[in-house]
């Protein structure tokens, strides 16, 4: 398991973006108007919260996103503003030229993927014990 930790950005504080992104890549395998009641608050990864207020995304690099042919990206787009013009068409063909990807392939350059160690490191989980 990896973990993603999410930065404010805008209005949006961490927990709040991470939700909306790991709502987001749900709503590309299935867009909300096909979505049962259900699923109104379905989400591919969860979500950890720090003491600091700081929210990291639990995530699997090799997890596989199915893509519905009626999917749209602009709201997952728009909650990485730092992506470059490069980056958003890559991710634009990545997910529309293919029934499925993983989730590693969409990961921007910017963002850092940490795992257990750093995570026991910064106080995000326990030290294992013995």
């Amino acid at each position: 398991m990896n973990y993603i930790i999410v930065k404010p950005e805008g209005i949006l504080t961490s927990e709040q973006r991470a939700r909306a992104i790991s709502r987001e890549l749900y709503n590309i395998t299935r867009p909300v108007p096909f979505q049962t009641p259900e699923q109104a608050d379905a989400n591919v990864f969860g979500i950890m919260l720090h003491d600091d207020g700081r929210a990291a995304m639990v995530v699997d690099l090799q997890y596989t996103i199915p893509v519905h042919p009626l999917a749209t990206l602009e709201r997952l787009v728009c909650l990485f503003p730092e992506l470059t013009d490069a980056e958003r068409l890559t991710l634009q063909q990545v997910i529309f030229m293919n029934d499925s990807f993983q989730f590693g392939t969409i990961v921007p350059s910017t963002t850092e993927v940490r795992d257990h160690d750093y995570m026991v490191a910064d106080g995000w989980l326990p030290a294992d014990e013995l």
